[in-house]
């Protein structure tokens, strides 16, 4: 698959789910690709591949290919970024508050820490 353009991060919640669909129509748009992600603490969790199922379907509603990848991490924002790096995604699409410890009120901390440090844009879904 060609360099995923947008890149998805989800941890199952209900908002994340705004995301994912936010993220396969701007790629139906764009006419590119999707990466999900999610990131885990350890590969292999059942509850990960249910998460990145749903950015499956979500892609293959409005028929553009997508990648998913469970990526492990202690630092939700470090490993986001450095996904996004890694790929050379031109942007990150995320949800403004997920199943995370309470941060702030108004945007995640996941959410905050990544607008914070990010090299390329970031779209934030509410």
């Amino acid at each position: 698959m060609e360099n995923p353009v947008i890149l998805v991060s989800t941890d199952g919640s209900e908002l994340s789910e705004k995301a994912i669909v936010t993220a396969a129509k701007l790629a139906k748009n764009l006419n590119t690709c999707v990466l999900g992600i999610t990131v885990v603490k350890a590969k292999g969790s059942e509850t990960a591949a249910r998460t990145l199922d749903d950015v499956k379907d979500a892609c293959q509603r409005v028929g553009v290919p997508c990648e998913v990848s469970e990526v492990v991490g202690t630092s939700i924002p470090d490993a986001i970024l450095k996904v996004a790096q890694e790929r050379d995604v031109r942007f990150i699409v995320m949800a403004s508050r997920g199943l995370g410890t309470l941060g702030s009120l108004f945007i995640g901390s996941s959410t905050q820490q990544v607008l914070a440090k990010a090299d390329r844009p970031v779209l934030v879904v509410r």
